[in-house]
């Protein structure tokens, strides 16, 4: 009788453990369960945001070149109707901002222009590290390189090239940065049009984020 009960006893403290051994299993699961739902559903939001971003940058893309589009237009109808002599067809004269506006010039003033902005720039005092002036001649390198820009876009992007080296002269002035913001855009904008092979696109991967950093832009 007291052998029965002690079987009796232990198939029920047997059970009972067993039942405690499966509920705390369902428990894991359950847990493990929602913790991958967790980290699917974060993986799907950051992959959202992605998607969402790169529409944005298409997006302000083509505004740039639309705005780009209508200040060429105009600067060219302005230009017609004050002198019809400074229209060359032959020659690949075109118009800049910043303090040429109203000027013809062709890329090789442009470019020595921009030399000139950059040039005011101290250099690096470390060998092995470039400053904003080596990156910034490198940047102009790189644009004046680039098959795929048109005369008109390479002149725009120059010109990015030399408000950039305006803010290294002064980068915490508040002027200055909305300026350097406003130059950053043009030239994502500028290189959102190019394949992304281009050479202009891969060193504009390095030289831009490098350079916003040296002029504390964000």
């Amino acid at each position: 009788m007291q052998s029965d009960e002690s079987l009796a006893l232990i198939r029920q403290k047997y059970e009972k453990h067993i039942k405690y051994l499966k509920a705390k299993h369902e428990s894991e699961v359950q847990a493990k369960d929602k913790e991958i739902e967790f980290y699917r559903q974060q993986i799907l939001d950051q992959r959202q945001q992605i998607l969402e971003h790169i529409k944005l940058a298409k997006m302000l893309a083509k505004q740039l070149k639309k705005q780009r589009s209508d200040v060429i237009i105009t600067n060219e109808v302005n230009s017609t109707s004050e002198s019809k002599a400074m229209t060359d067809s032959s020659s690949k004269n075109i118009k800049v901002g910043g303090d040429v506006t109203g000027s013809t010039l062709n890329i090789g003033e442009i470019s020595g222009i921009v030399t000139n902005t950059i040039n005011q720039l101290p250099a690096s005092t470390q060998s092995d590290k470039p400053g904003i002036k080596e990156l910034l001649t490198e940047l102009q390198a790189a644009i004046g390189a680039e098959t795929n820009l048109s005369d008109d876009d390479k002149a725009e992007a120059l010109e990015q090239v030399k408000t950039l080296a305006e803010v290294g002269k002064n980068p915490q002035e508040s002027t200055m940065q909305k300026a350097g913001k406003t130059a950053m855009k043009i030239l994502k904008g500028t290189i959102a049009g190019l394949p992304s092979a281009a050479t202009l696109v891969e060193a504009c991967s390095k030289l831009l984020p490098a350079i916003a950093s040296l002029l504390l832009l964000p």
